[in-house]
């Protein structure tokens, strides 16, 4: 019931969502036509990472240093402002917190990849600037290896060189030597010299191959694996993702607006919404429409308008009416309604006409001695001038008999439901004559008779008749109409109601349509 409930709030306010969605699909669609074109360039940078290191652990949180300390100088002031220098004139008029703005660096998970994007409403230099700061961070990492002093290459390449000179030195000493036919102690201690700057050479000789391979890779550590290409379509351009998340944003927010509007919005539009409110039982959900009280008229009316979903509702109204609160033959019933206008007279007159259909006299009485209209309602306008009633019996309080009812009762084509109007002139009180006891000692003389008496009230609010009346009977029906009755007021009623110790058997619920009755 709760899903239902809800569903209907929606189907009622859709016009609601509707709108509040075409005003987001409007929003995005004039901003896609109003904001200017931004293209953005991406460049993609592979690192070289060491992997030298024999502790893994250790090893990759110095790559993610590493990548980290790259990303952050791409983004520096100095970095910036040279690339912004080498793509003058292009570039005039950009400043280095603009182009800050206007970049973003990526470090891509799990690889050795860093992505540079740049904005630029000029797409060629969002794409040079992409690049320029790729090239800028190659030229910045071989300064860091390069350095200002010696590298160890070309301190091995000194050493080399030297020792080179020595053992060219030693050898030609040793020839002469040899040559003059010189032997013994100075002539080995050469040759072990010899021998001995030859194995140095040949040790520092890999050194400075190693070193060579060395600074050659870390030269080469940074390289552009992806440069950046001429982008042809703006990256701000109004696609199906804006589209599709306008539609999405401006359905959650109609919701939302339609939600608000339905809590702000006091009116009781369904009978869930009424049992949920009061904890009281709807007994009868019934369409707008009084019964013809003519059997003719009746039949010629089904041929124009079918009567079939009306008498329904009301017959199953008729049903739950019976075992009320553990009564077993209900006697008197009264009708009323929080308000004006929510239909009770014609729900009184409809349930009289149709619980006559048993057989069991019914009395519907018209109770409203303020704005009597039972009469006016039904089409009776010239028994309407007639003024004798209810008012009339109260205020001269007569034997009751069954000849004095006579002359105040009215028949109707139905053969067992008669009908008493409020009387002539309007009284001067009309909450002391209801609640007096005479009126007391009237219902309880139909009661003997056997009969069955439906009260047409007066509304419950803003008078005291319907609180004086209801104790007298054996209980209450409401009569709430569908987007008429006010959440505050039906409560205010039930309220003003207990106070004065009435039973309130549920409500009528009155629908403005006839489609949940139809049976096609």
């Amino acid at each position: 019931m709760e899903l239902q409930f809800y569903l209907n709030v929606l189907k009622r306010r859709l016009p609601v969502i509707a709108i509040v969605m075409a005003a987001a699909l409007s929003v995005v669609a004039i901003a896609g036509f109003l904001i200017t074109p931004v293209y953005t360039a991406k460049a993609t940078l592979r690192i070289m990472l060491d992997v030298g290191m024999a502790d893994f652990q250790l090893r990759e949180d110095y790559n993610i240093r590493l990548l980290n300390t790259y990303a952050s100088i791409l983004r520096s002031g100095p970095v910036l402002t040279k690339a912004i220098d080498r793509l003058a004139p292009r570039s005039a008029g950009l400043s280095s917190g603009e182009l800050y703005e206007a970049t973003s660096v990526e470090v891509i998970p799990n690889t050795e990849l860093i992505s540079i994007g740049v904005q630029s409403s000029d797409p060629t230099l969002a794409r040079d600037l992409a690049n320029e700061l790729g090239l800028l961070l190659i030229e910045y990492s071989r300064d860091i290896y390069m350095g200002s002093g010696k590298s160890t290459l070309e301190i091995v390449n000194e050493q080399l060189r030297g020792l080179e000179e020595e053992l060219q030195q030693d050898q030609q000493k040793l020839e002469a030597l040899l040559a003059e036919g010189t032997v013994g102690t100075e002539v080995d201690a050469l040759r072990s010299q010899i021998q001995f700057k030859e194995n140095s050479y040949n040790d520092l000789l890999e050194r400075y191959e190693t070193a060579r391979l060395s600074d050659a890779l870390r030269a080469n550590s940074i390289t552009i694996s992806t440069p950046a290409t001429l982008p042809n379509t703006p990256s701000n351009r109004v696609g199906l993702t804006q589209v599709g998340l306008s539609i999405v944003i401006g359905l959650f927010a109609g919701i939302g607006l339609a939600l608000a509007l339905e809590n702000l919005d006091t009116s009781i539009r369904s009978p869930y919404q009424l049992e949920h409110l009061t904890n009281l039982p709807v007994l009868g959900t019934v369409p707008g429409g009084l019964l013809p009280l003519d059997k003719e008229e009746e039949e010629e009316g089904k041929t124009g308008h079918n009567l079939q979903p009306l008498e329904e509702a009301y017959r199953l109204l008729g049903v739950n009416l019976p075992a009320l609160k553990g009564i077993v033959a209900v006697q008197t019933i009264l009708i009323t309604s929080a308000v004006p206008h929510e239909g009770k007279t014609t729900v009184a007159a409809n349930l009289a006409h149709i619980l006559s259909e048993r057989g069991r006299p019914i009395y519907l009485v018209e109770s409203d001695l303020r704005h009597p209209n039972l009469f006016r309602r039904l089409g009776w306008h010239e028994v309407e001038e007639e003024t004798r009633g209810l008012g009339d019996l109260l205020m001269e309080r007569p034997e009751l008999t069954q000849e004095m009812l006579d002359g105040i009762v009215r028949s109707t084509p139905q053969p067992d439901l008669f009908i008493i109007g409020g009387g002539g002139p309007r009284v001067a009180n009309p909450t002391a004559l209801l609640g007096s006891s005479f009126m007391e000692e009237l219902l309880g003389y139909f009661g003997t008779q056997g009969s069955m008496i439906l009260l047409d009230a007066p509304p419950v609010l803003g008078m005291a008749d319907v609180s004086v009346l209801a104790p007298k009977v054996e209980g209450v029906i409401l009569v709430v109409a569908e987007a008429h009755s006010k959440r505050e007021d039906v409560l205010a009623a039930i309220k003003q109601l207990q106070a004065s110790h009435a039973t309130v058997f549920g409500f009528v619920f009155v629908e403005k349509g006839e489609k949940s009755w139809r049976y096609a």
